[in-house]
């Protein structure tokens, strides 16, 4: 498990060019960023991150924002609503069968479906989407 400074450390890293982005206030309104280092293992290295709805199709999750992190070892999606337990869906990156984006006018899409579910990551905010599409483009299928 990795420590919670060295998660926020690595987020600050893909940040640092984004000067807009306060560190402290994404924490304050992404609550899933403070359970990150619960389930990343020592050796994972966060690539890129974006926050989104999920919509699946074989089973139904909470509503609300949803976090999604990519590493160098597989996809994490998370979410850490107040009053209830935190949801984390790890996706191994050989449980992937396609991965595939769609870009809107003020929104895109994040396709990811495996054997057993189908995972889609709407309503990505356009900032969002430009700042993980690089991250992501190596799996897209």
């Amino acid at each position: 498990m990795l420590s919670e400074s060295a998660v926020k450390s690595q987020i600050l890293s893909l940040i640092s060019h984004l000067p807009h982005i306060n560190i402290d206030i994404l924490y304050l309104y992404t609550p899933e960023f403070k359970i990150l280092h619960q389930y990343l293992v020592e050796d994972e290295i966060i690539q890129g991150y974006t926050i989104s709805i999920l919509d699946t199709k074989q089973k139904k999750y909470s509503g609300g924002s949803w976090l999604l992190v990519l590493t160098n070892k597989k996809f994490h999606l998370f979410r850490n609503p107040p009053f209830t337990e935190a949801t984390h869906i790890p996706i191994e990156f050989n449980a992937i069968k396609s991965c595939t984006t769609k870009k809107g006018w003020f929104f895109g899409k994040i396709y990811i479906e495996t054997e057993a579910e189908t995972f889609g990551l709407i309503q990505v905010g356009k900032k969002d989407y430009s700042f993980f599409l690089p991250a992501l483009t190596p799996y897209l299928k």
